[in-house]
């Protein structure tokens, strides 16, 4: 029987990248792959930075090239590596589903988790919190089922928000994506499996999740073979004298970072990584998307 699996996706780049990584991992086994995205919306309170940020890393993709790329003609020009969630569900009607959600925790969502036969779930920065009903709606789906979510942070030493931020503050050499099991606390499910890679200082806080979003896809690909195999998904406990959470950076926290000389992000290096997975190198389609970004970023004020 085919294995149905769910896709719980947020509105970040990384995020976007790593599904569809996996989704091209996963096209020769024998699922059915449901993506539900979710969305975050900008804080007009937040720091000068964090907005910049919240724009160069969600409304980039999700406001600005997906609108471009999805418009007559050009979807199918594109023709990268990766695709938007609309030709995403045009390529394979029969095996890919892609839909906006409001809410993991509604009734109507959990009815349509069951009407599809889903019984692996994993949530990739989808920024909600999973409630009691659907936790145990994915406890007792079937024998092997399981709600996991992959986190951008090694646990439990990097719970939270802003971990690679923190990481890189903190001076590590390395940092990595976590796959654990969801339950009532966040971030402090079962540790399944956790992958760390080289932190380059010289890059930005976002360039480095960025380049690693190929080893998180690689931690759900896993996971849905051992799944198709028969096998249980058995996490290990994190270590609760280990566990740090961090929270949204204060705007003194936001300086102290880049005192050190950090940068949360760099818009060019961010639109030349889209412009690669979305579009063929070197055509006009290619060109007339990196123009489209950079047009928006620099009407947005920021730099470049």
């Amino acid at each position: 029987m085919t294995l149905q699996v769910a896709f719980f996706v947020g509105s970040d780049v990384t995020s976007h990248l790593a599904v569809n990584a996996a989704v091209r991992s996963l096209a020769t086994e024998d699922v059915g792959i449901h993506i539900f995205h979710t969305a975050q919306k900008p804080n007009p309170a937040a720091p000068r930075e964090r907005r910049e940020l919240f724009f160069v890393e969600h409304q980039l993709t999700n406001d600005v090239l997906y609108p471009h790329l999805d418009a007559a003609n050009t979807a199918d020009a594109a023709k990268g590596p990766y695709c938007t969630p609309g030709a995403l569900a045009r390529r394979d009607p029969k095996r890919i589903t892609v839909q906006r959600l409001d809410s993991v925790n509604s009734p109507e969502t959990i009815q349509e988790l069951r009407r599809r036969g889903i019984t692996l779930g994993f949530s990739v920065r989808c920024y909600q919190k999973f409630g009691t009903d659907i936790i145990r709606y994915f406890s007792t789906a079937a024998g092997h089922s399981a709600l996991l979510n992959l986190h951008p942070g090694v646990l439990p030493a990097y719970r939270g928000v802003l971990t690679y931020a923190r990481a890189m503050a903190n001076s590590d050499a390395h940092a990595g994506f976590t796959l654990h099991h969801i339950n009532a606390d966040w971030d402090a499910g079962d540790v399944l499996s956790c992958t760390t890679q080289p932190l380059d200082h010289d890059r930005s806080v976002l360039e480095n999740m960025i380049r690693h979003h190929r080893a998180g896809a690689a931690l759900m690909h896993e996971a849905v073979v051992q799944t198709l195999e028969g096998e249980q998904l058995p996490g290990v406990p994190q270590p609760t004298a280990e566990a740090r959470y961090y929270t949204h950076a204060t705007p003194e926290e936001l300086t102290a970072i880049q005192d050190k000389g950090i940068r949360l992000f760099r818009a060019e290096p961010v639109i030349g990584t889209l412009v690669r997975a979305f579009c063929t190198d070197g055509g006009s389609t290619a060109r007339g998307a990196h123009k489209v970004l950079r047009d928006a970023v620099v009407d947005a004020g920021i730099l470049p």
